[in-house]
């Protein structure tokens, strides 16, 4: 039978510590996603008007159907 050790040292290095957001950074996050919840409510409402081949013709990757190639989408 065979025993091994370990040695650690005296004190384990300290982990990087995960900071709370403050109170007012939490709202401002949470004014940002509402802004663009409305935004993209917006744009869909909308979204029927745009020909597709208009798009095209312009350069935008993005499509009617597909809007995930909008700069502005998460």
């Amino acid at each position: 039978m065979a025993v091994a050790t370990l040695r650690m040292p005296v004190t384990l290095p300290e982990t990087r510590k995960v900071t709370a957001k403050s109170l007012f950074a939490r709202a401002y996050a949470a004014l940002i996603e509402a802004r663009m919840r409305a935004a993209m409510r917006e744009l869909a409402m909308y979204r029927h008007l745009i020909p597709e081949d208009a798009l095209k013709q312009a350069g935008y990757v993005a499509s009617t159907r597909d809007d995930s190639a909008f700069p502005f989408t998460k």
